[in-house]
């Protein structure tokens, strides 16, 4: 003792602190080895709450919401206070996160145009080779099982209903219904170690809230937290009651951030800053090892994969980019964490970005490069490349490392590009610009300028929206999104010629995004009756969306009425889960037509029952089928309130005003069925729908009603 005193009086102060720092060091790292230990068998869960900044949360310093749920389980978690994310997208996100690969190695980059490659481990067949059933439920259409995902699971319930004339990024089903299906089988499977992975996707845009949230936020984007805290409670005193919630491993995250217009970007995809890509991260372990702790180093998504691995055992691949959030040293402090977005290259014609986010610096590599102090500056506002040309060298080479090559979709798959030569589609994509691209940041403007031009599309304002997107189009008619958006409008007010030339030039622009334009192409291709043109831009879109693409078959089938081939089509659209509905509803409407309408009102039944177990709402087409078979029957009341039902629900469907025009004339109400057409045309003011309506006439060889149609035709041109 009088020695160990002796030697530390002669150390100097320095020394002595030195020796202190790596004793707590020391220290620290003995406990965590006594705590990460493996609990094999484990059940694993990962619940991903979708667009979730992390810094709007209590956890964080944030004021403005309760999170009571999501606190309660920190308080039993390490919490990760520096996690990001690999890429600001919903699907490169989560595949990154499953794979433990960033996206230049998994080769999934944007949320559309690119297909997981079945062949590469994931967190789920990993588990599976220790005998793990592995069950998976999502909130959103993006993270659908034929992209890939649903390959690695033994159950993966992907049931979002498409529905026409919706960005995919917008088709969701509400947290509470996913969540339903995650308790279901968890309960199913909870005798033998299981794994889950549950999707939440609030509060990914549009922010609606339900109540009481509405009411009590004034950010909508909060209420949705809120909403989303809501479900994760519910889950986990489910999982409490279980009696698995203290013997299981649960990861909480999300898979980016929001912009919120901090940067000008109201959304996500476009920028990598920090509202970005900064995103809770918590680690629950079994028996409340660990719980409360927090851990500082700079951390990524793709580190999930090999820390469940080391705590329950699992093979873990030796290609894993990502490292055990559980074995930290003091070098991990020093770490970078690489991300990227090529969403501005694919959709905008802009420059891709990628960034190096460390405890300290976060570098942005741009045509005009940013770095931000983030200990001096976390809101990203003053670039300090001009005063830190040292770090910028060094962090840019780091940088290097991680490659620059772009795989754009239809370098993928030379069939495709074939396909796509055949139709003429031969102009140059965005992404493959040989020149200088434009800076994100400096055209981040036109992204405020769609969005006023959404808004007046929302508020009916149909040609001043249609006269604003040709006016971004103009200005730069790279924006695939502008153009995809100005056919949506001009489809919706009848003009489906320019609607169809609109939407050849996305494809023209983005032949990359061709597999999910071509369908939007190929439905407008279908209301202009060229049906085998049709049939050839629904062909592009089997790969990236197989369900969708053959209910579209399905309907061009039934318009040559071959109805073989549209009963073969809407059967193997059937089998895929986002189209059941939309199939069924098919095969439906083309039993009545052939004569067996009280098949046909089995159907009707059936698709009720479904959509109302899956609270998918009102579904379009189900109340014509249940008209026409009425109409068949001659039950001509019942069949009248049924297409009224429609055509309140659905007034743009011409084919019900028609079908409602005869039913009157049959039960001897000329006015009702003149009346009808009338509606038709106020709500379809266009040359095309008079046309329709004077064949409807002639149809039932009213001559009269037929010329006066016609003669409107005459007048509309």
């Amino acid at each position: 003792m009088e020695g160990a005193r002796r030697f530390r009086s002669t150390m100097k102060p320095t020394t002595r602190i030195s020796l202190l720092i790596l004793l707590i060091t020391m220290m620290a790292a003995c406990h965590r080895r006594v705590t990460a230990t493996h609990y094999p068998g484990a059940p694993v869960i990962i619940i991903s709450i979708d667009t979730l900044r992390a810094d709007h949360l209590p956890m964080f310093g944030y004021k403005k919401v309760d999170t009571p749920a999501l606190d309660a389980l920190r308080k039993d978690s390490i919490l990760f206070t520096n996690a990001f994310s690999a890429v600001p997208l919903t699907l490169p996100s989560h595949t990154a996160m499953l794979t433990g690969l960033l996206p230049p190695q998994n080769q999934v980059r944007n949320n559309i145009g690119y297909r997981l490659d079945p062949a590469l481990p994931t967190i789920p067949k990993a588990l599976k080779s220790k005998g793990y059933a592995c069950g998976g439920a999502v909130s959103a259409y993006v993270l659908r099982g034929n992209a890939g995902l649903a390959s690695s699971f033994d159950f993966f319930d992907d049931g979002v209903v498409t529905k026409a004339n919706m960005p995919i990024g917008t088709l969701q089903r509400p947290g509470a219904d996913t969540e339903a299906i995650a308790k279901r089988w968890i309960g199913e499977n909870q005798e033998k170690p299981f794994f889950f992975f549950l999707h939440l996707f609030e509060p990914h845009s549009p922010y609606e809230p339900p109540e009481p949230f509405r009411s009590r936020y004034a950010l909508p984007y909060d209420g949705e937290i809120a909403t989303a805290d809501q479900v994760v409670g519910d889950f986990i005193a489910d999982l409490k009651s279980k009696g698995i919630y203290d013997k299981a491993i649960i990861v909480l995250m999300s898979d980016h951030g929001e912009g919120l217009s901090e940067h000008g970007e109201p959304e996500h995809g476009i920028f990598l800053y920090r509202e970005a890509i900064h995103v809770p991260l918590m680690v629950k372990l079994p028996k409340g090892d660990r719980g409360g702790e927090t851990d500082e180093a700079p951390v990524s998504l793709i580190d999930i994969f090999p820390t469940i691995a080391d705590l329950t055992g699992a093979p873990k691949p030796a290609n894993l980019q990502g490292k055990s959030l559980l074995q930290h040293t003091a070098a991990d402090m020093q770490r970078r964490v690489y991300s990227e977005t090529l969403y501005p290259r694919i959709h905008l014609g802009w420059s891709e970005l990628r960034s190096l986010e460390g405890n300290q610096y976060h570098l942005i590599e741009a045509p005009k490069p940013e770095l931000y102090d983030m200990a001096r500056d976390p809101g990203e506002k003053a670039n300090i490349i001009a005063d830190e040309r040292r770090t910028y060298a060094s962090m840019r080479d780091e940088l290097t490392k991680y490659g620059s090559e772009i795989t754009l979709p239809s370098q993928m798959d030379p069939e495709d590009a074939k396909n796509l030569a055949a139709l003429g589609y031969l102009g140059s994509a965005a992404g493959k610009s040989s020149g200088p691209l434009p800076d994100p940041k400096d055209r981040i403007g036109e992204i405020t300028q769609m969005i006023e031009a959404t808004k007046l599309a929302s508020e009916g304002k149909h040609e001043e929206s249609i006269a604003a997107f040709r006016r971004i189009t103009e200005e730069n008619p790279h924006l695939t999104d502008a153009w995809q958006q100005l056919s949506q409008e001009l489809e919706t007010t009848g003009r489906y010629e320019e609607a169809a030339e609109a939407c050849r030039k996305a494809i023209m622009i983005s032949p990359d995004l061709a597999g999910e334009f071509g369908l939007r192409l190929g439905a407008l291709l279908l209301k202009l009756d060229r049906l085998d043109e049709a049939e050839k831009h629904a062909r592009l879109g089997e790969k990236v969306n197989f369900g969708s693409a053959h209910v579209l078959l399905a309907r061009i089938a039934h318009a040559k009425k071959d109805y073989a081939k549209a009963m073969e089509e809407a059967r193997l659209a059937e089998k895929d889960e986002f189209a059941h509905i939309p199939a069924l509803v098919i095969l439906g409407q083309l039993e009545g037509e052939q004569n067996h309408p009280q098949r046909a009102l089995e159907i009707a039944d059936q698709v009720e029952r479904e959509a109302a177990e899956r609270h998918l709402g009102n579904v379009e087409t189900l109340n014509f089928v249940r008209g026409d078979a009425y109409a068949r029957l001659q039950r001509f009341d019942e069949a009248i309130a049924a297409f009224q039902k429609e055509i309140a629900l659905f007034p743009q469907d011409r084919q019900t005003y028609a079908s409602l025009y005869v039913v009157y004339l049959l039960t001897g109400k000329p006015a009702e069925a003149n009346q009808t057409l009338e509606l038709m045309a106020a709500v379809n003011p266009n040359r095309r729908t008079y046309l329709f309506a004077a064949r409807t006439a002639d149809a039932v060889h009213d001559s009269r009603a037929s010329a006066m149609w016609r003669k409107r035709a005459e007048s509309a041109k």
